[in-house]
């Protein structure tokens, strides 16, 4: 039989690779859209990288805490998924807001 604790370690790993990726759209796409919305996209870009990173933070914190209590239950921001869809929403706004722009820019 394998390592009771493979599925917890997965998990973890997953939501890390999700905060990872959830941090570099935040940047790409806020970077992309500076140039066309200017500096009031600043702001949504930060609190998008922020939470990136909270994300990031609570997957290393999961699994650190998860080795050293294996049997006891944990409180995990990540366990319902809403921080990762927040900072999913606040890139595809900026998306949406690049999008808008270039299509004003267009006409």
């Amino acid at each position: 039989m394998g390592d009771p604790a493979a599925p917890q370690e997965r998990t973890t790993l997953a939501w890390r690779r999700t905060g990872l990726a959830l941090l570099i759209g935040a940047l790409t796409i806020g970077r992309l859209t500076l140039d066309a919305l200017g500096p009031a996209v600043v702001v949504p870009t930060a609190l998008a990288a922020a939470l990136a990173g909270w994300v990031i933070i609570a997957a290393l914190r999961t699994r650190r805490l998860a080795r050293a209590h294996p049997g006891e239950p944990g409180f995990s921001v990540l366990a319902d998924g809403r921080l990762p869809a927040v900072v999913a929403a606040l890139v595809g706004a900026l998306a949406v807001g690049e999008l808008l722009a270039a299509v004003a820019h267009l006409l």
